[in-house]
């Protein structure tokens, strides 16, 4: 039998009021020694209480039933509020702990759920994704999965990999038996639809970690081009020094920002050029270690002078880099040199909406998401579908080559085993501690 575990729900500190939560057989009994209502409680019903130890009042809570397994983590549970001192928390936390509940690991009221079936692998993981979200839109792909959107695919994939292998493998067992193998177009076109539905998911990870992580995002180019300028104008907010003097930024600044609804890490350098300055010349290293490590660049030319003037030229774009050329200062004119770049100035504003809609595209792969949907997959998650699809992909070649069907059986097998693993149904308990312990003490 489970231990009953306790911890506090809401961040730690001074607030009006605090949330601890317990989950297990023995929430109720253990309630009951510290408030009379306990043993008669109804599930989802809410009493204002007086919690009280050994005859000394401990506070005013207002105390929330959840008979299992009507309840978050399936479990018995209690939700106590109670005023927001620290003092107070401490004290409720030890009495319990003396009374026999012991404090919760990290992610431990959701492992618990995930463990008697309220939520699926993905809808548990997708908690921390809702807790941590810094935009609308992580918020919304995370909502969508914790809804079970993932979790549904998931199952719609695997309920067609067991029909197939039901009828290829009853054809293998009985041969006698007059059953005919869709070994022909009708079962291939099954498996490729299932590889390609597969590669979609796929596909969503790079979003998906974009989504996570946030994205670290580079201005880069010569000295006055505007660099800080562009970083103050897509804040809109004064937070770099902006002067005509060449060398004005010497160190990094970053800071965080909202773009076309994803987080950008924003980060404002040194213009590129040779100088004797050691502060400056540290600045410019900086600049291009930065640019090493950048998911996005913005690189900034003067858009009023041609492209020869310009002495500095970034390094190629790595393949996970996303790359974006603008003629900065367009109030000034346009060069012809720069009609293919987004103008820009950000003295005008003008080019601005433009150039948020070009980051915007970029880092969504071109993918019409209001009408596809936020739904992104983790890095666990992209590893486990790898497998299925390289599985997939070696079932099709069995099938398109006529080989014995057995072949195309076993790898059908292994594709519908990594599906599971994505939603919990394989997934052994080593990797479910390592994922839980990421989650904050409490959830």
């Amino acid at each position: 039998m489970p231990d009953t575990i306790i911890a506090l729900a809401t961040p730690p500190g001074t607030s009006a009021l605090a949330v601890l939560r317990l989950s297990g057989p023995d929430s109720f009994s253990l309630t009951s020694q510290l408030t009379p209502v306990a043993s008669a409680s109804q599930s989802h019903r809410c009493y204002y209480q007086t919690l009280k130890y050994e005859g000394d009042l401990i506070d005013e809570v207002m105390i929330t039933y959840f008979h299992g397994p009507r309840s978050y983590t399936g479990e018995d549970t209690v939700e106590i509020t109670c005023h927001g001192n620290p003092l107070i928390i401490q004290r409720i936390l030890q009495t319990y702990l003396k009374l026999g509940a012991r404090m919760s690991l990290p992610g431990e009221f959701t492992q618990r759920a995930f463990l008697n079936g309220k939520l699926d692998l993905t809808q548990a993981e997708s908690v921390i994704d809702v807790i941590e979200a810094t935009t609308l839109e992580a918020l919304r792909g995370a909502h969508a999965i914790l809804e079970g959107a993932l979790g549904q695919r998931m199952q719609t994939l695997r309920i067609r990999l067991i029909d197939l292998l039901a009828h290829l493998e009853a054809y293998i067992d009985f041969p006698d038996e007059d059953i005919k193998p869709e070994t022909g177009q009708q079962f291939i076109d099954s498996v490729r639809l299932t590889l390609n539905e597969v590669h979609e998911l796929i596909s969503s990870a790079p979003l998906g970690k974009i989504l996570r992580e946030g994205v670290a995002t580079v201005i880069i180019g010569s000295p006055n081009v505007g660099k800080s300028s562009l970083f103050n104008a897509l804040l809109r907010s004064e937070r770099a020094i902006v002067s005509p003097i060449p060398g004005t930024t010497r160190d990094l600044i970053e800071t965080a920002c909202n773009v076309g609804g994803f987080h950008l890490r924003l980060i404002d350098t040194a213009g590129q050029r040779t100088t004797e300055d050691m502060v400056e010349s540290e600045g410019v290293k900086r600049a291009l270690h930065a640019l090493s490590q950048a998911d996005l660049i913005l690189y900034l030319v003067d858009a009023s002078q041609p492209r020869i003037s310009d002495s500095f030229q970034p390094p190629e774009p790595l393949p996970h880099q996303h790359f974006i050329s603008v003629a900065h200062k367009s109030d000034l004119g346009v060069h012809p040199d720069h009609h293919q770049k987004i103008a820009v100035s950000s003295k005008t504003g003008e080019g601005l909406k433009q150039l948020e809609e070009s980051i915007r595209q970029k880092l969504n792969g071109g993918r019409d998401l209001e009408k596809q949907g936020w739904l992104t997959i983790n890095a666990r998650q992209e590893a486990a579908l790898s497998h299925a699809e390289e599985a997939l992909l070696r079932s099709l070649n069995a099938l398109m080559k006529s080989d014995p069907p057995e072949l195309a059986s076993i790898h059908l097998r292994e594709a519908l085993q990594s599906i599971g693993e994505v939603v919990g149904l394989a997934t052994n308990e080593d990797i479910l501690d390592a994922l839980f312990s990421k989650f904050c003490i409490g959830k």
